[in-house]
């Protein structure tokens, strides 16, 4: 077995492990970009959902309304 280890080949190691951690870093830094857009996408779909159930609310309102006042005149 070979013990003889120069600083250049520890160097080259070194620089290796430096690059590998680069990419990892790079491909971290997409997928939290891309997990960004997603809670994005997320948030603006629940803001639809409370619009549509305000705006269902309004309508259940005023169709109570007009019952009653249908029921009103009827009587």
């Amino acid at each position: 077995m070979d013990t003889n280890v120069t600083s250049e080949l520890i160097y080259e190691v070194l620089e290796q492990l430096q690059a590998g951690q680069a990419e990892i870093k790079a491909t971290l830094t997409d997928h939290t970009r891309q997990l960004i857009r997603i809670r994005e996408d997320i948030n603006a779909l629940r803001g639809d959902d409370l619009r549509r159930e305000a705006m269902q609310a309004q309508m259940d309102v005023r169709l109570e309304r007009m019952e009653r006042h249908i029921s009103l005149e009827g009587a």
